[in-house]
């Protein structure tokens, strides 16, 4: 068989392995769809496929054969999937469901069975979330759609905290007591809930809504310190009757440690938050996200600024108006840069923690700037719709 019969399917497998390279290289360096992991790797998949293809119809032998062929890959692709469909297909589906229902994004606070964490990464296989214990923990697509997943809204959640405590207590002096705790806490909307009357003591839940929910890990343990400082200080002590110890205490001994004094000192609040340390990566991936939407959006709302100001009839105003945009644009392309040596940077959970201080440098500084950008366009938006409603 002459070699120049094979030339077609050679060619084709060239320029599928010249398509992988090209695409990995823009996926890359070029961070084409970075937000969107899995088009990148339906992309890919794509490609092989059709390459596959196209192999098969080039190669220089019958119909016949290459129906044996095809039929060949078919078998085998099929048993892949009839084999693997309770993992690949049943990931890639789920991933698919997550990228059309959206119940939750990168930075997110999620929960589901014992896994509790902020989301460092959503591929179309899995999910990648980085726990309290500071460790980073892989989550197969098909359990966030199968199982409950509960999302903490960025906009507030709820904190709770539950004590028991005897029946000789006045219930309203403990509701007092619990809800100045809430307030020390920051808490908003505070709330007191009995939970239980048993038989020898009542347990009431105390909480409200925490606004910011970047410090929860910090915030929870806080509203418990507050309870006990606040019950404490009311006179109240957190024990129930059914409380036993085999010492022999005077009639007079009240269950809680001594009152401070003004002398002693104040506990000291350490300069860096838990979650600060707890979540490293994933504030860096929600910082990286939130740099990539405000720049994709900086030329958008530029565009309708200079669509809006051709409507302003008075001259004077709209060639203002129009050298300042002129200055936002020039601004966004001297950033352009900045973003772009982010992308150059290999994925957050991939870098070294030697080279986290360069990379928060380099998101700071990129956050930083946009900030300022992004302010200066809502203030320019905001003249252009005050001369829009003088005419």
């Amino acid at each position: 068989m002459d070699i120049n019969q094979f030339i077609p399917s050679i060619i084709s497998l060239l320029v599928t392995l010249s398509l992988i390279i090209l695409f990995d290289f823009l996926f890359r360096k070029r961070n084409l769809f970075s937000r969107e992991r899995m088009i990148q790797q339906l992309i890919f998949v794509a490609i092989l496929i059709t390459g596959i293809l196209f192999i098969i119809f080039t190669l220089p032998i019958n119909v016949e054969d290459k129906n044996l062929i095809l039929t060949f890959v078919s078998i085998v692709i099929g048993a892949v999937i009839a084999f693997s469909s309770t993992t690949f297909v049943a990931n890639a589906m789920a991933g698919i469901m997550l990228r059309m229902i959206h119940p939750f994004r990168v930075g997110d606070f999620i929960k589901t069975d014992s896994s509790f964490g902020r989301v460092t990464e959503i591929y179309f296989l899995h999910t990648q979330i980085q726990s309290i214990d500071r460790d980073l923990i892989t989550i197969p697509n098909l359990a966030l759609v199968s199982k409950p997943l509960k999302t903490i809204r960025s906009s507030g959640t709820i904190i709770t905290s539950s004590v028991s405590l005897g029946y000789n207590i006045p219930r309203k002096d403990i509701e007092k007591s619990l809800l100045g705790a809430a307030e020390v806490s920051g808490l908003e909307s505070p709330f007191v809930h009995i939970e239980k009357l048993g038989d020898f003591s009542i347990s009431y839940k105390v909480g409200g809504l925490l606004k910011d929910v970047e410090g929860i890990i910090t915030a929870r343990s806080d509203f418990k310190k507050n309870v006990i400082d606040s019950l404490h200080n009311s006179d109240i002590e957190i024990v129930s009757p059914t409380y036993m110890n085999q010492r022999v205490f005077s009639e007079d001994y009240v269950c809680m440690p001594p009152k401070e004094t003004g002398a002693e000192e104040k506990e000291k609040v350490p300069e860096t938050k838990t979650e600060e340390i707890i979540f490293d990566k994933a504030i860096l991936a929600q910082m990286l996200d939130r740099i990539y939407t405000t720049a994709d959006g900086l030329s958008t709302r530029r565009k309708g600024m200079e669509d809006k100001i051709k409507e302003i009839k008075d001259d004077t105003t709209r060639n203002e108006m129009k050298e300042i945009v002129d200055l936002l644009a020039q601004r966004e392309e001297e950033i352009k840069p900045m973003i772009q040596d982010l992308k150059n940077f290999p994925d957050i959970t991939a870098l070294p923690d030697e080279k986290d201080d360069i990379y928060i440098k380099a998101l700071v500084d990129a956050e930083k700037d946009l900030t300022l950008l992004d302010n200066r366009h809502s203030d320019i938006e905001i003249k252009i719709a005050k001369a829009l409603e003088k005419q």
